[in-house]
């Protein structure tokens, strides 16, 4: 996400990538809540945002309480800073068009977040977990161009 972003290198396991993917998940619902114009389509975005944080949410629920695996420290204070940051470019986003302007940039930004973990790292479960979450968010930026066309923001 813009601003303070969260590093791919302090992704250790799934369950650091499920709790940045939460996070992720929960910023996009947000931010298309923020939305105040109704467009078309938009509807296939948040059904499909909604059922992949409810994915996450669940197996990360299981890595906590079935493993007794915990999202490490880098994971939940680097969030803390990035919804610092998100809730200050938030306050700056205040017409249409730049929130418009921010729900896309977040998706490209998750979606190069996923790519940049896969990148580094060397754990094929943690590469296989972060392939879904790349997919998903390419899906997202595909609905996105879909629902709005020119005013879509998200880059090729």
């Amino acid at each position: 996400m813009t601003g303070s972003k969260l590093d791919p290198k302090f992704i250790h396991n799934v369950t650091d990538l499920l709790a940045a993917a939460l996070h992720i998940d929960r910023y996009v619902i947000d931010a298309m809540n923020r939305l105040d114009e109704d467009f078309s389509g938009i509807d296939s975005l948040a059904m499909q945002t909604f059922k992949q944080f409810t994915r996450n949410k669940i197996a990360l629920n299981n890595k906590i309480k079935i493993e007794k695996e915990v999202p490490g420290d880098d994971v939940s204070s680097k969030m803390e800073k990035i919804i610092s940051c998100n809730e200050q470019m938030e306050d700056k986003a205040d017409t249409p068009a730049l929130r418009l302007q921010r729900l896309c940039t977040c998706c490209d930004q998750s979606f190069a977040f996923y790519e940049a973990v896969i990148e580094m790292t060397d754990d094929v479960t943690v590469t296989l977990a972060a392939k879904e979450q790349a997919s998903s968010s390419h899906d997202r930026i595909v609905i996105l161009k879909q629902a709005l066309g020119k005013e879509c923001g998200c880059a090729d």
